[in-house]
């Protein structure tokens, strides 16, 4: 605590001297005089005489100093002291900041420095149990609060009405209450008051929320978010926030929260975040309290306040009312923060409330902010054409981008010896903050492989490439040359896979993926489809909704399976079938990314939906020419294969789809390494023949060696 504050708390207890000392005078005039019966558990008037010859925080005064005390002796024998005091040199310090903050009245000031005292001195224990008769209540009581600020009737009961519960004191919970525990039935008037421990650490000079609030409630301070106001104000739009409600409302908790951040240090306002969901669950703090502490967290500090995830919490409950009309009464900005639309039904509506959404920033926006923040490391190794070609195939909202700088600069800081941010440091950070969360709806594949391994006629090559190209340069067609406003507003992108299994569908979207540095998602069918009704419209749009975040590519194996062809209507689950098919398709042509659907059986497609997908691409059983690659490809140029193995006969003689190839090659790799040889074509042909036998196909192994052997 700083010397100014300490000196103005020393002069404001001048007032609790006052009023004890003709308090005291009083009760020792009608004649209270406590027996020596009781020998050490009474206050003797000698040592209430003693406790009044010392001046207000004798001991904190010492640590501090005596150095201006004597400026304050005019100040100890008059009323007016605090309020000279504070016109002055005091105006900042934290009590009267608290003052106003609270709009305390006169009275409600002395009461709290009533209650403050014993906190800070302990001679005010034994002066107050010395009024009160009692050694055993050495803080004030309700009664005894009345007789010091009350002089009459009138003035007890101003001093009964501002200790109610509805009164500001209580209500904000500046002081609490406690009954005798002594008692059975408690007096009212017996009860004994002190400041909230909270309050008392703030007058002392402690930033630290309420310990009950931990992980709920944070206070940001202006600097504290060095990217807010750079990044999130032109996200925000122009909008004066002084005595305003904002709803905010954006996918990204963390956008939401810089948007706030940002609009308040511009007016050099603190900004006080509350997350409801953890307000909600606090151990041994009902809701009721929990919001009113982290209100008066907001007061304290003279700050903005923000409630994140307003809408989830008031979605299916109302707002309750106690909460609704302390944000409507409150002077500061309010901010109510969500991921979907809120309106304040059926509540009373004294105050504006300003609608701000956070959409996607475009390309160049975009780019601007990775820009920006990578300006934090001027070491960092990039060109901006790669930082470009970046910004194109990850579309991030400006949080994310904080986030994928800082983990990129982990990843080059964990290299042996350290090093400046790559390019392939920056996409793995922005993978992992763009990682989807699917559950088990959706298992990521590992993205490995490269156009050379991808064995296909060269125009199902093409269409793959146009399909990366497509998703490459899609923010400069839509944001740039403005197709998105005029003719495409939906940037995303859609293609069916249809071929035989193992012909390489999967294969080709792993290839997609790996060239755009993107995550691979391969939806699991069986948890999506439901046999219950609207349940499996509800599984799709849980995984659209953690997609659009993620940046991910979706895969839909099998996807006949659930969009099969539209049937006609014959009873409640036919018409249910056909609206799963039409929210698919809804749910895609929304979806900002790059989605696949697979199918073995081309045919099995509702011809209306396949016709508003952006690519249909054929994928052939492989000819000889192309088995023969496929059999190259999948042996690894460290595998010792044998001089007997040809892979023109095999291409020609058996015919295997290219997973099956694949399978057998690494089958014969086993056989070999377990006969402690090279592969040779033995093993090879016993893998064969066992991919065969998967397939319902048999051959004869020894007339097939034989034949071999005579070729």
């Amino acid at each position: 605590m700083n010397i100014q504050g300490l000196r103005h708390l020393r002069t404001s207890l001048a007032r609790v001297d006052y009023l004890t000392q003709w308090a005291i005078a009083r009760a020792q005039a009608a004649g209270q005089d406590p027996t020596n019966a009781l020998h050490g558990l009474v206050i003797t008037d000698d040592e209430v005489s003693a406790h009044l010859a010392n001046k207000p925080l004798a001991g904190l005064w010492a640590a501090a100093g005596e150095a201006g005390a004597a400026q304050f002796a005019d100040y100890l024998q008059t009323t007016g002291a605090i309020d000279k005091w504070e016109a002055t040199e005091g105006a900042e310090s934290p009590l009267p900041r608290l003052v106003r903050a609270f709009d305390l009245t006169a009275l409600d000031r002395d009461i709290l420095l009533i209650c403050l005292a014993p906190e800070l001195d302990r001679r005010y224990e034994r002066l107050f149990a010395y009024l009160q008769n009692d050694v055993s209540k050495p803080r004030p009581t309700i009664n005894l609060v009345m007789n010091l600020l009350g002089s009459d009737l009138e003035g007890r009961f101003e001093v009964w009405e501002r200790l109610a519960p509805e009164a500001l004191l209580r209500a904000r919970q500046l002081i609490e209450i406690s009954a005798d525990p002594g008692q059975a039935e408690p007096i009212l008037l017996g009860q004994q008051l002190r400041i909230a421990r909270r309050v008392l650490m703030h007058l002392l000079g402690s930033a630290e929320p309420d310990a009950r609030l931990f992980g709920a409630v944070q206070i940001i301070r202006p600097g504290d978010a060095p990217f807010a106001a750079p990044l999130a104000t032109k996200e925000m739009g122009e909008i004066d926030i002084q005595a305003s409600m904002v709803y905010v409302q954006g996918q990204n908790v963390t956008d939401r929260r810089l948007a706030a951040a940002a609009l308040c240090a511009e007016v050099d306002l603190p900004l006080v975040y509350i997350d409801l969901a953890r307000l909600r669950t606090l151990e041994g703090v009902p809701f009721a309290l929990a919001w009113q502490l982290a209100m008066r967290e907001a007061q304290l500090v003279e700050a903005a306040v923000m409630f994140e995830g307003w809408d989830a919490s008031f979605e299916e409950m109302p707002v309750p009312p106690g909460l609704w009309e302390r944000l409507l009464d409150d002077r500061r900005p309010v901010f109510l923060c969500g991921e979907k639309s809120w309106e304040p039904r059926g509540l009373r509506r004294a105050r504006r409330m300003l609608r701000v959404e956070l959409a996607m920033p475009q390309h160049a926006r975009r780019l601007q902010i990775w820009e920006h923040v990578l300006a934090e490391y001027p070491d960092s190794d990039l060109r901006r054409e790669q930082l470009d070609e970046l910004v194109g195939k990850f579309r991030m909202t400006p949080g994310q981008i904080i986030g994928a700088v800082h983990t990129a600069a982990d990843f080059a800081a964990s290299r042996a010896g350290g090093g400046a941010i790559r390019i392939d440091d920056l996409y793995a950070g922005a993978r992992a903050h763009c990682s989807a969360k699917l559950g088990d709806l959706a298992k990521k594949v590992k993205t490995r492989f490269d156009w050379d391994e991808l064995i296909l006629p060269d125009d199902r090559k093409a269409q793959l490439r146009e399909m990366v190209e497509r998703a490459r340069y899609g923010d400069r067609v839509h944001d740039d040359w403005g197709f998105g406003a005029k003719i495409a507003p939906e940037r995303g992108l859609s293609a069916l896979f249809a071929g035989e299994s193992g012909t390489g569908k999967t294969l080709a979207a792993s290839v997609i993926a790996q060239e755009l540095g993107l995550e691979l998602y391969k939806i699991d069918l069986s948890g999506v489809v439901s046999k219950y009704i609207g349940e499996t419209e509800k599984n799709l749009r849980v995984i659209f909704d953690e997609a659009r975040t993620s940046n991910a590519i979706l895969f839909f194996d099998e996807a006949d399976a659930l969009f099969g062809k539209r049937s006609e209507v014959k009873d409640a689950h036919d018409r249910y079938a056909n609206i799963e098919t039409a929210y698919l398709l809804q749910q895609i042509e929304s979806y900002d990314g790059i989605t696949v659907l697979a199918t073995n059986l081309r045919q099995n497609l509702d011809e209306a939906f396949t016709r508003r997908l952006d690519f249909l691409i054929d994928f052939p059983f492989p000819d000889a020419a192309d088995r023969r690659r496929i059999w190259e490809v999948n042996f690894p140029p460290e595998a010792p294969v044998g001089p007997d193995v040809d892979l023109d006969l095999l291409a020609e003689r058996y015919r295997l789809a290219g997973g099956n190839i694949r399978n057998a090659t690494v089958a014969s790799a086993y056989l070999a390494a377990a006969d402690g040889s090279i592969i040779t074509m033995t093993h090879l042909l016993h893998a064969i023949r066992r991919e065969h036998q998967k397939m319902g196909r048999l051959i004869d192994e020894e007339l097939e060696t034989g034949r071999l052997a005579r070729r």
